[in-house]
């Protein structure tokens, strides 16, 4: 017996196996600003993390800026992955 409901049919599939794009699931511009910010804001305080155990690895002098970076921007950086996670939660409970 065929359903007559559409909604129960199975998603349509393209020639590779895969789902259509759902317009919905792309990250919008907010999202995608916060999703680079987050990796940059990472990438540095990696860095800085990185220049600051090589100098003492040489017994060298620490540059403070080393230190300011690795502070302020490993933190950030967590805060805004944190803020993405929780983001798409309430995005994936209002579908």
């Amino acid at each position: 017996m065929i359903p007559d409901d559409p909604a129960s049919y199975p998603p349509r599939r393209d020639d590779t196996g895969r789902r259509p794009h759902d317009p919905a699931e792309r990250p919008g511009r907010g999202r995608l600003i916060v999703m680079i910010l987050a990796v940059a804001f990472a990438i540095v305080g990696l860095l800085s993390l990185a220049a600051i155990l090589a100098t003492a690895f040489v017994q060298g002098t620490v540059w403070p800026g080393f230190v300011l970076a690795s502070y302020f921007c490993l933190p950030t950086a967590f805060l805004l992955m944190v803020a993405l996670v929780v983001w798409s939660v309430i995005g994936r409970r209002r579908t």
